[in-house]
């Protein structure tokens, strides 16, 4: 092969990895965000409101597991009497398995894309039950099936929880902040995060189509 042709390999082999933002092994953290090492990952079948790629059957919500619960994301639902599916993941105290507590939030007078993270965790819902599962183990969403709600399969993954840095490929400025993302479909050629949103303490923001992501206002 040609050294131009090895040349031409390499420069896609590097623009592959800088894709793969989202899975990377854990790193330094800045000093105004604290240390992440998990995420869990949602496969959102196709059939929902949230855009799932043509050839694809699901789309991936994913969500950083910080602290005790830092930061959770909702997936929007319109069925029955429910506005969305609320995902609150956190850390164990081994610091290894990671815990999920899922519930489903009740239609009210305000929308929930217009609530703050406070307003998000204090919603009127119907436990949809707390799961607990180790790096790479997959989990059932069970107790959504109860409620008459599609029942979402997820993951525990190993991030870094980081934006990838200001300049990377398909990342905003704003690296080194922790995020929340979605992509229309992931496989082995496209293993990076299409939207991606870091929101504010206190605050939430909407994750595309796809999902809301929320961070508490910690003290």
């Amino acid at each position: 092969m040609s050294i131009a042709g090895r040349g031409l390999i390499f420069l896609g082999l590097a623009y592959l990895v800088g894709l793969i933002g989202f899975r990377s092994s854990p790193q330094a953290m800045p000093e105004s965000e604290p240390v992440v090492t998990r995420a869990i990952q949602i496969d959102l079948p196709s059939g929902g409101t949230w855009p799932v790629a043509v050839g694809a059957d699901h789309a991936v919500f994913y969500v950083p597991v910080v602290g005790k619960g830092e930061m959770l994301g909702v997936i929007p639902v319109s069925k029955a009497r429910f506005v969305g599916i609320r995902v609150i993941p956190s850390m164990r105290d081994d610091n290894d398995s990671v815990n999920i507590q899922v519930s489903a939030l009740v239609t009210a007078k305000k929308a929930i894309s217009d609530a703050n993270s406070s307003e998000v965790r204090s919603w009127q819902s119907e436990e949809a039950g707390s799961y607990v599962a180790k790096k790479d183990e997959f989990l059932v969403l069970s107790g959504l099936g109860r409620l008459g709600l599609p029942v979402l399969k997820a993951r525990v993954i190993e991030s870094s929880g980081l934006r990838p840095p200001c300049g990377g490929v398909r990342s905003p400025c704003g690296g080194g902040r922790i995020f929340c993302g979605c992509e229309s479909t992931r496989d082995e050629l496209n293993d990076y995060l299409g939207i991606v949103g870091a929101p504010e303490a206190g605050k939430c923001q909407a994750i595309g189509k796809c999902s809301q992501c929320c961070r508490a206002l910690v003290p």
